[in-house]
């Protein structure tokens, strides 16, 4: 009878410490989702009240994100970019299967997964992390500028080039500027005398103007791409692999990259101090976020940062050597002739210094416009 009591009563006890266990399982589970903060994958803690600034639209939409209507049922967002909208969290759910799968997360998760956020008049549901490794929501905003900047093209560095170089101003050079400025409208106007003629007395007075213009304390701004070789703890630096400009679409002759010299339409530029400028500062806590959104993601590729560089025409002639080498002629023609490399190229040719540069971990390297997330770092002179 004894033993019945004692058995009893260890049986009772059991229960009770089970009870209690599954209570401390409970609200442990429950308290990992009843917060106010959610640490995401590139180690930052975002919070209620924080904000959120949407990037950039993939082909197929926001993956990342679903828009909440009046009855709480979830919708693509797809039908318009949304770059640079403003959301605020608003709150972080509890887990709910049927919420997970639907934003494409299944099985339990260790850690909350979805914000709620409002902005541009709408309320969305956002799976943070994925959001963050596809560029739906930026990771470490900054606007790149440096004051009184300009974006370099090839017309710019003509007229930087005619004045340089101190060439007359005949039809044929105005002909060459209006065809960088305008190359369509050119191509059509060519065939046509007096259209021509018009086009010309356009382009020279403009030209005229920008010549006067042209000022080699003026800074200029090129968007390049970089490959990012492993961080270096030590020095606290992104090592970087060259300067790649990305609008650049001109056939480059073998022996003026030999010199880094880049052919951009009629004029050839260098970087003189490119070796001062060959890694990127990057915090540590920020270099660290930028590998967990790349394990998070499965990113094996190499990285590849876009960066922004600043530069001012140096205001002194470029010297090309004077050896010997064949050019292929201008037009559908399949002739060469020889010549020497500063015949070619020396009198349309232009030494720049980097004065500043930004570098960012753009998720699409090859979209246009500008790349204001996942900031990496800066360098200036």
């Amino acid at each position: 009878m004894r033993n019945l009591i004692i058995e009893k009563t260890l049986l009772m006890t059991l229960k009770k410490l089970i009870c209690f266990t599954a209570f401390i399982g409970s609200v442990s589970f429950a308290s990992v989702y009843a917060q106010s903060g959610i640490t995401a994958c590139n180690g930052k803690n975002y919070n209620v009240g924080d904000t959120l600034v949407v990037g950039k639209r993939a082909i197929s939409g926001y993956l990342g994100m679903r828009e909440i209507d009046d009855t709480g049922s979830l919708s693509s967002v797809y039908d318009e970019d949304l770059s640079g909208t403003k959301t605020v969290i608003t709150s972080i759910p509890e887990y709910d299967k049927k919420l997970y799968e639907d934003m494409g997360l299944y099985g339990e998760q260790d850690t909350p997964q979805l914000v709620m956020a409002e902005g541009n008049g709408k309320r969305y549901c956002i799976s943070l992390n994925f959001a963050l490794t596809s560029g739906n929501i930026m990771s470490d905003y900054k606007v790149s500028s440096v004051e009184g900047y300009s974006e370099l093209s090839p017309s710019i560095l003509y007229v930087y080039a005619l004045k340089l170089y101190k060439k007359t101003i005949d039809d044929s050079v105005v002909d060459k500027y209006a065809s960088l400025c305008v190359p369509e409208e050119f191509a059509q106007s060519s065939s046509d005398p007096f259209a021509l003629d018009e086009l010309r007395k356009t382009y020279r007075d403009q030209l005229q103007q920008e010549l006067s213009k042209a000022d080699f304390s003026r800074v200029f701004r090129v968007k390049c791409l970089s490959g990012l070789k492993p961080y270096d703890m030590t020095k606290e630096c992104f090592p970087l692999s060259g300067f790649s400009c990305i609008d650049v679409k001109t056939d480059q002759d073998n022996a003026l990259s030999q010199l880094s010299y880049c052919l951009w339409e009629e004029c050839a530029f260098h970087f003189t101090n490119a070796s001062s400028f060959n890694y990127l500062p990057s915090e540590k806590s920020r270099a660290k976020g930028f590998y967990d959104m790349r394990r998070y993601a499965n990113k094996s590729d190499s990285p590849v940062a876009t960066l922004y560089v600043y530069v001012k025409i140096k205001n002194q002639p470029v010297k090309l050597p004077e050896k010997k080498i064949m050019m292929a002629e201008k037009g559908d023609r399949f002739d060469f002739y020889w010549t020497t490399l500063n015949k070619a190229y020396g009198d349309r040719s232009l030494d720049m210094e980097i004065i500043h540069v930004d570098g960012y971990y753009n998720i699409f390297p090859y979209l246009e416009g500008d790349v204001d997330y996942n900031y990496l770092g800066s360098l200036s002179k």
